[in-house]
Parts: structure tokens; sequence; C-alpha cells
């Protein structure tokens, strides 16, 4: 695409992958701030090259989770790439976002305990703002079909969340 046409392609994405990169440096939001910059500066150097026949949401998001791995893998040598794509948590020493954290922890460990596809479908939909017509190639469903599996997967997390802080 041309790269005059680059200020949409931003205005429409850059919230969703501030929402992406923001879960994945545990709520810290300068960092996302600034990984979210480098990631668009990486896309708009990359605009010209990109192929529409492919997903615009897949492509960005592929470069924003190589550029998260490739941060995190920096942050910590000699740690595995599958500990970094498994890792969603870095310390962090401030009790609100500990708070936070600890939070996010929560919902982390309940989507580990659904279904992978129910999981995925939470974490891109609600976590990361994609819309269900972006969905609909990603899982190859229906938007109807996904917005019904979507309600059932929300309510299947909940019960783990509420698992956790019920007293047997």
């Amino acid at each position: 695409m041309e790269k005059r046409h680059f200020t949409g392609f931003y205005n429409s994405y850059v919230e969703r992958i501030y929402k992406f990169v923001y879960f994945r440096v545990s709520g810290r939001k300068e960092l996302a701030q600034d990984l979210t910059q480098e990631i668009f500066l990486k896309a708009f150097e990359a605009f010209e090259r990109y192929d529409p026949a492919i997903s615009e949401t897949s492509w960005l998001y592929t470069i924003a989770r190589n550029h998260i791995i490739n941060y995190h893998a920096k942050q910590h040598p000699g740690v595995t790439l599958e500990e970094i794509e498994d890792s969603s948590w870095v310390s962090v020493d401030t009790r609100e976002a500990m708070a936070t954290k600890q939070e996010m922890q929560s919902v982390w460990e309940a989507l580990k305990r659904i279904p992978k596809e129910d999981a995925d479908l939470v974490r891109m939909k609600y976590l990361e703002g994609w819309s269900f017509e972006d969905l609909v190639k990603h899982f190859e469903k229906s938007s109807g079909a996904l917005r019904v599996q979507a309600g059932r997967a929300l309510k299947k997390l909940k019960s783990k969340l509420m698992q956790k802080y019920t007293l047997v």
C-alpha cells in the first residue's frame, strides 16, 4: 500500500495494538507506549511492501508479536523463546502495578483452564480488541458463530475466576 494511506491505517489500529502490548508488559504504560510506537515505525517502513491479500490485522499483529518477543529476549538473555512467548508477566515495583499484575495473572491463569480456542477468542476479542469480522478469517467461523462462542467462553472464564475465590 502507499505510505500516504498510513495515517488512516495507524488511526484504525493504534488503540488495539497498544492494548495488545500493554497486556504483555504487565500494564507498564510508558513501556507499552514506546513499544507501540516502535511497532508502528516498523509497519510504516514495511507499508509499501504490505500485500493487501493478507489481512491487515494479521500482518500488524505479527509485527507486534515479533517485536515484543524480541524486546523480551533482549531484556532476558538466556531465556528460551517458548518461555518468552508463554510469559506475560514482568516484575514491576509499584503497589498499583502489582495489584494489576495479580488481577491480570488471575485472568491469564483462568484462560489456561478453558479450551484453547475459547481462550484465544477471549484474548483476541476482549483483551486485544479484534473485531468479530477480523476474527472470522483467523477462526474460520462466521461472525455469528464467534459471537455465540465468545459469550459461552466468557461464562467459562467467569466460572474459573469464581472458583479461585470461592472457599470450599
